[in-house]
């Protein structure tokens, strides 16, 4: 008789949940927005001088001030096996967001939105977190009857990704306003 052997190794090391009642609060809203180029790989997300070669060698471009959400992801799962009714096979992602620089910036948002060789960085109060796959980029410029509303870009960021973002500190002035020589 032949002994069956299951394999153990499909399971991950699951670290410690850390419980720390001095943790500061992390505040919401979607403050800034960053593409990385699919050429690109942010190796340290807290390192200035890493998005900077990154930003002058055009395979990063910032958005410095937005509002706006993220959804968290939305699971995606097929049909499990043996006991498990179902498997989590990845997420689906969706960020919206308001950028307010509308007349200057309708040649970038035009040629976004036909590109899928972008990443996606976002930045809360304290943290940045990143996508880890390509972005498909739905911008809309909708005009309100209002005399006093303004007209910004509406845009919406949607990928699928095997793994939640994680949160970085964010890297020194990388996400403010800046002109052509940004840090300089």
């Amino acid at each position: 008789m032949s002994t069956i052997y299951y394999p153990s190794n499909c399971d991950a090391t699951v670290p410690e949940h850390i419980c720390n009642p001095c943790d500061s609060i992390e505040h919401g809203r979607i403050r800034s927005i960053a593409f990385i180029s699919n050429t690109v790989t942010i190796v340290d997300p807290t390192s200035p001088t890493e998005w900077l070669a990154a930003i002058q060698a055009n395979t990063v471009r910032i958005i410095p001030e937005t509002s706006g959400t993220f959804d968290g992801g939305e699971a995606k799962e097929e049909a499990g096996f043996g006991d498990l009714e179902t498997r989590l096979t990845g997420y689906s992602f969706s960020l919206n967001f308001k950028d307010p620089n509308y007349k200057d910036n309708a040649a970038f948002y035009n040629a976004i939105k036909y590109s899928r060789s972008w990443k996606v960085a976002y930045r809360t109060e304290t943290q940045i977190h990143l996508s880890d796959a390509a972005v498909s980029v739905v911008p809309k410029t909708p005009v309100a009857d209002d005399l006093n509303s303004a007209v910004v870009w509406e845009v919406q960021v949607k990928w699928q990704g095997s793994s939640l973002p994680r949160p970085y500190d964010v890297p020194a002035g990388v996400f403010d306003c800046f002109a052509l020589t940004p840090f300089g």
